[in-house]
């Protein structure tokens, strides 16, 4: 399965699907349990939601935790400890240190690799409800969406709060209900300002450059946008969850593709949510009503 349809050059192709945690253990420890024991001790998706990958290392929030898929040594564990119900965001460093956002909690914690708690961002009256984060190794800093509060939090990678940006509203600069975030390798800081509909695009000072979007069901238009992610080219691809698909485009508005639709089957969504794309440019998109994550290739040509 690829896109664009033939004769045209594909650029995207579907990989795989993942349900559960025999897709990473099926040639180790997850098999051999299941013959020895007579037990099926795959551990499968409840709600999933946000989704980062860091060193062919897949990590999805979900209501029961956070899933970890090490594809690097086929080995699969699962961090719930401290984590309520509600973890939506979540990025990684190259330390392999978690970056978590509990909407649901209104705190903050980074983890180290093992899933140990390091340290807890706690402030109900700063916080609501917490959207997309990202992490900004090269400027010392990772971003929290503050959805319900329409703006932007910054901290040290340590977790000492730097500061806040944007209200609520429809201006250049204001937002409502935002979800996502992301920063490209310019230093240009990319907003989802999914209640407007819209993407807008900062400096790495969040100086305004400009925004792209409007609510409809045309090429670059958005009715429920999610989430948002970078290829390795610059490529910006924005889930839609009410079209069931994403859209890829540059930070610019020009559309190039979209990919999907509402459904059950191979390449279909129900209630799409979080992306993320890998350092190889392969693509994960949790598929939340389906209870799986689907997996592209995202193709370039030099």
């Amino acid at each position: 399965m690829y896109w664009p349809m033939p004769p045209a050059a594909p650029r995207v192709k579907f990989v795989d699907i993942i349900i559960g945690s025999i897709d990473v253990t099926r040639h180790t420890e997850g098999r051999f349990s299941t013959i020895l024991f007579g037990e099926d001790t795959e551990a499968k998706f409840m709600k999933p939601n946000f989704v980062a990958v860091r060193d062919n290392i897949l990590y999805v929030t979900d209501l029961n935790g956070i899933h970890v898929y090490d594809y690097k040594r086929n080995q699969y564990r699962r961090y719930v400890a401290g984590i309520s119900r509600s973890a939506t965001g979540i990025d990684v460093d190259s330390r392999g240190n978690i970056f978590l956002a509990d909407s649901g909690a209104r705190k903050i914690f980074i983890l180290d690799k093992k899933g140990k708690i390091l340290k807890t961002i706690s402030d109900s009256k700063r916080f609501g409800s917490l959207g997309g984060v990202f992490v900004d190794e090269e400027r010392g800093r990772f971003y929290v969406v503050n959805t319900k509060k329409h703006r932007i939090e910054a901290f040290d990678l340590e977790g000492q709060h730097l500061f806040s940006y944007g209200e609520r509203g429809n201006a250049p600069g204001s937002f409502n209900y935002p979800y996502d975030i992301a920063v490209d390798s310019e230093g240009d800081i990319i907003v989802l300002d999914s209640g407007n509909f819209r993407v807008q695009v900062f400096d790495s000072d969040f100086g305004f450059k400009g925004m792209f979007g409007s609510v409809g069901t045309g090429p670059g238009q958005f009715a429920r946008p999610k989430s948002l992610a970078l290829s390795s080219d610059g490529h910006l691809f924005v889930i839609d969850a009410a079209f069931g698909n994403f859209q890829i485009l540059d930070k610019f508005g020009k559309v190039y593709l979209s990919v999907g639709r509402t459904g059950t089957e191979l390449a279909e969504f129900m209630l799409p949510m979080g992306i993320a794309i890998g350092e190889d440019d392969r693509i994960y998109i949790v598929d939340q009503l389906n209870r799986r994550l689907q997996v592209f290739q995202y193709i370039t040509y030099e």
